[in-house]
């Protein structure tokens, strides 16, 4: 039984003893005593659904991270060693920009920043 039930309990318990029912105002007493036990029901209902989706969220966030821990299990590799990186300072504005060894090969490097060509593939030959 719940607080709320215990707690209604109680008060029906107390119009009993009072002997409060007979009169039009002991009728309407009664009559907020049964809807505080329908309230109390609900109440109760909806604590129960409550623990009932706490525990399956429980259960989902578990699964998702052995799902996480699957798929991440190398997070703190780098995919990419140190020297996957040129690094190079763009002459125009300065800044320090990372270039993919493979986009070397490319015909021209353009800085990201102020999109002025960096390295051009005339420069290599």
């Amino acid at each position: 039984m719940g607080y709320m039930k215990e707690k209604v309990a109680y008060l029906r318990g107390m119009a009993e003893g009072m002997g409060i029912g007979g009169d039009p105002q002991g009728k309407l007493i009664g009559l907020m005593i049964e809807t505080m036990d329908e309230m109390a029901d609900a109440i109760d209902e909806s604590e129960l659904s409550i623990q009932e989706m706490d525990e399956c969220i429980d259960d989902i966030y578990e699964e998702l991270d052995a799902v996480e821990e699957y798929l991440f299990d190398d997070e703190d590799e780098d995919e990419f060693g140190e020297d996957d990186f040129l690094e190079v300072e763009c002459p125009h504005c300065g800044e320090t920009v990372y270039f993919d060894q493979g986009m070397l090969e490319a015909d021209d490097l353009i800085c990201p920043n102020c999109n002025e060509t960096i390295l051009s593939g005339e420069d290599e030959e």
